[in-house]
């Protein structure tokens, strides 16, 4: 056998590389972290997902990864340029999609003057699972708040929750939980986290979540309750452990 020089072959696997480079049907390129064997994502359905958003400085900005709980998006919210991209991805499968900054703000449709150093973006999403196409149900709720004020927002909800009309998933709830304790409204935050955290027990977010509303309210001893039950479920958990330590101070 010829033996080619290390140079040889470092521009022969170079070129390789470049040969089998993807690109969604928008242009953006993107890798295959792990391959799905689902069906392939469509603009009819919804998706539940882990997302991560890095910037090119490996600096994680945004991760469902850290609170262990998956992300909902109906997919026709999405801009063109996402929905485009996002048919790349087969149920099962984990795409890392390299974004250019500018498309990155014009795709989001807010957050206009967000801060991202360099001119890519690194977006990472794991497709769990392809789910009906209901509307998410924390942006409603956020919907009727900011048209009819918290009273309304709290209808919204609960007629949302009996009709099934939207998706509701453990990541919403707590999303529903944090508008109400942000608007002032702790003792209707309180009732929606109890219920997120009976029915997500596992959850060390559910339970921390649970316990900063007891703590906004001023039930010590139920906010070290739930505290002490996230760092169980979570001993990597830091806020769990720092409240605790105020707590007992």
């Amino acid at each position: 056998m010829k033996w080619q020089s290390p140079l040889c072959l470092l521009l022969f696997i170079a070129s390789w590389a470049h040969a089998q480079q993807l690109t969604t049907p928008n242009g953006w390129v993107y890798e295959v972290l792990k391959p799905g064997s689902g069906p392939l994502l469509t603009a009819q359905d919804g998706a539940l997902a882990h997302n991560q958003l890095t910037d090119s400085q490996g600096k994680v900005l945004v991760s469902t990864y850290k609170i262990g709980v998956p992300d909902y998006q109906l997919i026709s919210d999405l801009s063109h340029a996402f929905q485009q991209a996002f048919a790349v991805m087969q149920s099962g499968g984990k795409y890392r999609f390299h974004i250019p900054v500018s498309d990155f703000r014009d795709a989001l449709r807010s957050n206009a003057d967000l801060s991202l150093p360099g001119k890519v973006a690194f977006w990472d999403m794991e497709l769990l699972q392809i789910l009906p196409p209901l509307p998410d149900g924390a942006r409603l709720v956020a919907q009727a708040m900011q048209q009819s004020g918290p009273e309304a927002a709290l209808a919204r909800y609960q007629s949302l929750q009996r009709s099934a009309e939207a998706y509701f998933g453990e990541w919403e709830i707590n999303q529903v939980g944090y508008l109400f304790l942000q608007k002032g409204q702790a003792a209707e935050a309180l009732e929606i986290f109890k219920g997120n955290a009976m029915q997500h027990s596992g959850s060390f977010n559910a339970h921390d979540s649970l316990a900063e509303a007891y703590y906004t309210l001023g039930n010590k001893a139920m906010a070290l309750e739930h505290y002490e039950k996230s760092l169980r479920l979570n001993p990597q958990n830091d806020n769990a452990r720092a409240m605790l330590a105020k707590l007992r101070d």
